[in-house]
């Protein structure tokens, strides 16, 4: 290439000068130095440029690796060595989500399990990252959310070993604790708030999601409507400047895309198809969640409709 060629020369111009010895007479001049000096420099530039691109590529293989190991040990074919090298973050968020409701006792009921959900919330903090710095607050609460549960749940635990697993046992368990106040009016801090609190982040991410994929307008527009019809209205003067301040600074579509996408997706379209084709298959396992978790809220009493 270019830049090894010219870097070449400029060694072979200096070879038989001794660089270190600026008072001999045959030393390079200052610009000769400062040649040689950037042209390494920007050698070396190349070389990070080259491991950057590389690195993704070892990622892809080693994704690939792992599918061969977690399926029957078969070599998979070309489609789904593509649907792995193209796996977004959204592929994380399938995987988290569609194990999150099970069958449970004999009547065979479908129940939300604590700890899937808890693991598939954690894989929705790098879409608050990609929307931007401004949602580091919205982030750290979400982590503080899922903090509370843990505690509640670790101490139940203590108390009466291997009983709760399941969202709805932990959640009569506080009720039958006598914490939370008739009405919906439930204590702060407690697992229910805190589960509360993360239903109604799932589905903000759900309308920030259709909004991604809904490009009838700016992605910054379709983030503010899907605030506004599901967080706003549980939120104080406080939280709503930080949203407003956070949603302000929402980056393009493209950008929140490329963001989410494999290094090595260096088209736009292309990271536009992946990114939409795994939202299609996130959405309905994320409101699936919901939807259980809102009729469980609603059937405990649960549903604590005051401000933050």
């Amino acid at each position: 290439g270019f830049w090894p060629w010219l870097l070449g020369c400029a060694l072979e111009r200096l070879s038989d000068l001794p660089l270190l010895s600026p008072r001999s007479e045959s030393a390079p001049s200052g610009w000769e130095r400062l040649l040689v000096v950037s042209l390494c420099a920007a050698f070396a530039a190349r070389l990070v440029a080259a491991a950057r691109a590389w690195f993704p590529r070892v990622h892809q293989y080693q994704l690939f690796l792992q599918h061969c190991v977690e399926g029957e040990g078969e070599v998979p074919d070309g489609r789904i060595v593509e649907r792995v090298s193209t796996r977004t973050l959204f592929h994380e968020i399938i995987v988290g989500f569609s194990a999150c409701v099970a069958t449970c006792g004999e009547g065979g009921e479908a129940e939300v399990q604590l700890e899937p959900l808890l693991s598939a919330f954690a894989s929705l903090r790098r879409l608050g990252e990609a929307i931007g710095p401004l949602m580091a607050l919205s982030v750290k609460n979400d982590e503080s959310n899922v903090a509370k549960v843990r505690k509640v749940w670790a101490r139940l635990a203590e108390q009466q070993p291997g009983r709760v697993s399941t969202v709805r046992q932990l959640l009569e368990s506080e009720r039958e604790a006598g914490i939370h106040k008739p009405g919906a009016v439930l204590a702060d801090p407690s697992a229910a708030m805190a589960l509360l609190w993360m239903r109604r982040t799932i589905q903000y991410y759900v309308g920030v999601m259709q909004g991604v994929c809904d490009t009838s307008a700016s992605l910054s527009s379709k983030c503010r409507t899907a605030y506004g019809a599901i967080l706003e209205p549980f939120h104080g003067w406080l939280l709503k400047n930080t949203f407003s301040m956070a949603l302000a600074a929402v980056p393009s579509r493209d950008e929140f895309v490329a963001r989410l996408s494999p290094n090595h997706l260096s088209s736009k379209a292309v990271r536009r198809s992946a990114c939409f084709s795994d939202i299609r298959v996130a959405i309905p396992l994320m409101e699936q969640v919901v939807a259980q978790l809102r009729a469980l809220f609603a059937e405990l009493d649960l549903e604590d409709t005051r401000k933050s």
